[in-house]
């Protein structure tokens, strides 16, 4: 199936009442192993990768080139997302080597800062074909790559603000979850948020400790994305702790079978199997 565009995968998703998982991989076998989760499950998928996924693999050169082989190469709808771009700099780059969807990230800065930068930022993803997300408030917690700070949740009059002025495709809330294993939503506030954003597709980052429970409530209530990095990373690195020998490709693909396994339940989670 060719590589698709992150605009198209969310409009499915809002069409559907489902949601998309965009996974943040750091090497091929992780990448290897959501896009086997996401053949298996039949479910579209958007494979991110922030500033420090880029630069442990070699530049945006190399990750988008990767990310677009192993896409055009996969039997189910595959993204390839710029997640956390800290500006104008990075996300120009990223639509050069072929990305098809970008986040910008100024969520740490005030609000009429943040509608300046992501109108910049809006209009070169009006230039390249691509879809732009953003974020107000901010999802604080820890994650390599990731500016942040302190969790501030997202306002709804300043939602709707934002929204109206920068038209962005989607918007990643700040809803009680966290970068890293944590996270507790308020869906009442995500319903708050759909509603002020006037039916804006909603963004959840922090998704790796959300509970499927609550992850499914998140969805009826307008969440179209979630972002998931420390789980996948997580049964990763469980995989290979205890290999042995001078071979790794046993370990590696153990690893990236853990992979799988983790993200098939992000995506069954949020409702997107069988609807690739």
């Amino acid at each position: 199936m060719p590589l698709v565009g992150g605009k198209e995968l969310l409009d499915r998703a809002e069409r559907g009442g489902y949601a998309v998982a965009g996974f943040n991989v750091s090497n091929v076998e992780l990448a290897l192993g959501v896009i086997d989760a996401a053949e298996a499950r039949r479910a579209p998928i958007l494979l991110q990768f922030n500033p420090s996924n880029i630069e442990h693999f070699g530049g945006i050169e190399v990750a988008g080139a990767t990310a677009r082989a192993l896409a055009q190469a996969s039997d189910a709808p595959v993204a390839v997302h710029l997640d956390h771009g800290p500006d104008i700099t990075l996300l120009r780059a990223a639509c050069q080597t072929g990305f098809t969807s970008l986040m910008f990230d100024g969520s740490t800065t005030p609000i009429d800062r943040n509608i300046q930068d992501t109108r910049l930022a809006g209009a070169l993803a009006i230039e390249y074909g691509v879809a732009i997300e953003a974020e107000l408030g901010h999802v604080g917690g820890r994650e390599p790559g990731v500016a942040t700070s302190e969790s501030v949740l997202t306002d709804p009059a300043a939602a709707r603000r934002f929204v109206d002025e920068t038209q962005v495709d989607s918007l990643a809330i700040s809803v009680g979850t966290a970068h890293g294993l944590a996270g507790n939503v308020d869906v009442a506030l995500v319903r708050e948020l759909r509603a002020a954003t006037r039916g804006l597709p909603l963004v959840l980052h922090g998704g790796s400790g959300v509970e499927p429970n609550a992850l499914r409530d998140c969805v009826r209530a307008g969440v179209r994305k979630l972002n998931v990095s420390t789980e996948i990373h997580a049964a990763f690195t469980q995989a290979v702790a205890g290999a042995s020998g001078s071979d790794p490709r046993p370990a590696l693909r153990d690893a990236r079978n853990a992979v799988a396994a983790a993200a098939s339940l992000r995506i069954d989670a949020l409702g997107s199997a069988l609807r690739a």
